[in-house]
């Protein structure tokens, strides 16, 4: 899958020889931060204080013509885990990586794309990440393919229609490998200059390598909505429901990580932000949702938090966020709350260092954990060739000027 990657991109560069230099662009990022913390896994009785130091890279090529664009993200880490903690935690050093092929074609009435990924990352911080509760070790691997296009069907509605196929594996760890299939129909409308409603719906079949055969199928159908309230206040809504069913094609009884059986919840969302003044702006968000995790159970989560951000300076920037979440994961739910506060300084135009605190905790169960870390991070943007800015910049005014070309068309009065 890599090399495929790797050589779908090359040959097209090598058919398009002819385009201006301007449309190629090589840029990148190297960072490198240190994390300390005395329960970095969240445990009931962690073995003690844990730090991680974490060398990241990035390297992005981007093509582009006027109506096609070529993209392949690559990532490439290594991260250490070390003190007494280091053992709560395999294997204690690992290299995160990625690559992801993305091709978009636009036409004057049709949007199409294709992209092809591969990624490997730490089990332990993803399921921390999704979950809150660390229960297994080890490394991941998937490999997704997917496809899609939209059409603009009038000069207020597009419909979309993609596809997606991946499949995940694990190593050192129990975990089942899985493939899964995804499909997602989307229609969109435009009602003014400053408000759109999108509806989707969507079906996701998951087969995983078990000893149960378990298998299921993950619907769900959500309308959201985007509005400009006013010049400083903006919301992000969305509400629908999903339904999921479970069920194993083995013929004698055996165990497994997933739970046989249907779920049917509300999938629910609202943020708003608001800008108070010309350098501070805060957000509120709240959701309710039924999703399947990287490790295939499905997940029941409600969230509600607050973020605010502050530039002091042209250089330097403060946040702050607090979130509380309730979770039923595998069976067990847990109270989850986290606040962070962040501080942010551009040394260069190229090399920003930051610095925070979070503090986090989990009752459940299983008992009752928290934790105190703090990270310092430096990270270095390179341009290696061509002005990727500006390509950005370019990319943003061709989809600007086909939303916008539909928006005048069916508001006359908006020039």
């Amino acid at each position: 899958m890599k090399r495929l990657v790797v050589a779908v991109c090359l040959s097209s560069g090598v058919a398009t020889s002819g385009a201006l230099a301007s449309d190629y662009s090589v840029k990148g990022s190297i960072g490198e931060t240190l994390t300390g913390s005395d329960n970095y896994f969240l445990l009931k009785s962690p073995a003690g204080t844990t730090f991680q130091s974490l060398t990241a890279g990035t390297l992005n090529f981007l093509r582009r013509t006027p109506d096609t664009r070529l993209l392949l993200d690559t990532n490439f880490s290594v991260y250490d885990y070390f003190g007494s903690g280091a053992s709560d935690t395999s294997p204690r050093v690992g290299t995160p990586a990625g690559a992801r092929f993305q091709a978009d074609h636009t036409t004057e009435i049709n949007k199409y794309t294709f992209a092809a990924s591969w990624y490997r990352d730490d089990l332990a911080t993803t399921q921390l990440r999704e979950t809150g509760v660390v229960t297994t070790r080890g490394l991941l691997d998937a490999y997704s393919a997917s496809g899609g296009v939209t059409h603009d069907v009038s000069r207020t509605d597009a419909i979309g229609l993609s596809a997606q196929g991946r499949t995940v594996t694990f190593t050192g760890s129990t975990q089942s490998p899985y493939k899964d299939v995804s499909t997602v129909l989307n229609w969109s409308h435009i009602f003014d200059p400053t408000t759109s409603l999108n509806t989707s719906a969507s079906v996701d079949w998951f087969d995983a390598d078990d000893p149960a055969n378990s298998r299921r199928l993950f619907w769900q159908i959500v309308t959201s909505l985007q509005t400009q309230l006013t010049r400083r206040l903006s919301f992000n809504g969305s509400i629908g429901g999903g339904f999921s069913n479970t069920y194993q094609h083995a013929l004698v009884p055996t165990t497994t990580q997933f739970q046989r059986g249907t779920t049917a919840d509300v999938q629910a969302y609202a943020g708003l932000s608001y800008q108070l003044l010309k350098a501070t702006s805060i957000s509120l968000t709240a959701g309710h949702a039924i999703v399947p995790t990287t490790f295939g159970p499905i997940e029941t989560i409600s969230t509600v938090g607050i973020s605010l951000h502050h530039n002091i300076n042209e250089v330097s920037s403060l946040s702050f966020a607090t979130q509380f979440a309730y979770t039923d994961f595998a069976g067990v739910s847990s109270n989850l709350f986290s606040a962070q506060v962040a501080y942010g300084y551009a040394l260069t135009r190229q090399l920003r260092s930051s610095l925070s605190y979070t503090y986090r905790q989990r009752d459940d169960s299983t008992g009752f954990a928290n934790s105190s870390t703090v990270l310092l991070g430096l990270n270095y943007d390179f341009s290696l060739y061509g002005n990727p800015t500006a390509l950005d910049e370019r990319a943003a005014e061709v989809e600007r000027a086909r939303l916008r070309q539909r928006a005048v068309q069916a508001f006359p009065g908006l020039l």
